[in-house]
């Protein structure tokens, strides 16, 4: 005699399979939610840490931005230099005349005086 399962029965198994389907597919969704909760969890995490390093950083240049000379300070600077240095480069300049000069005359003074000889005698 062949297995005759009723209706009641084909459809009770049925839903006892498909029950048990949605179980596991439930199951499975948790903790596929789970999991996305732990990764924005750890990425908020190194979205932290990457901002914070981040304002370290703005804070940094904001310091070093401080201690930076503008261009005017620059240029007043170079100004006070340039006022210094002038007459140094004056005072250099006469120093090497007047050194050109003494050489000059201490060629010429013996030159004179072989002239002067050459012509007395």
């Amino acid at each position: 005699m062949p297995d005759d399962v009723s209706l009641k029965e084909y459809i009770d198994i049925k839903i006892g399979t498909v029950q048990g389907s949605i179980t596991d597919f439930r199951g499975y969704v948790e903790q596929h939610f789970e999991l996305n909760d732990r990764a924005l969890k750890l990425a908020n995490e190194a979205m932290l840490t990457r901002l914070e390093s981040m304002n370290e950083f703005r804070a940094q240049i904001k310091e070093e931005r401080g201690s930076l000379a503008t261009k005017e300070n620059l240029c007043v600077l170079e100004d006070k230099l340039d006022k210094r240095i002038i007459p140094l480069e004056t005072s250099k300049a006469f120093s090497a005349g007047k050194m050109w000069m003494v050489m000059a005359i201490f060629a010429a003074i013996p030159t004179i005086l072989a002239l002067i000889a050459l012509f007395k005698g």
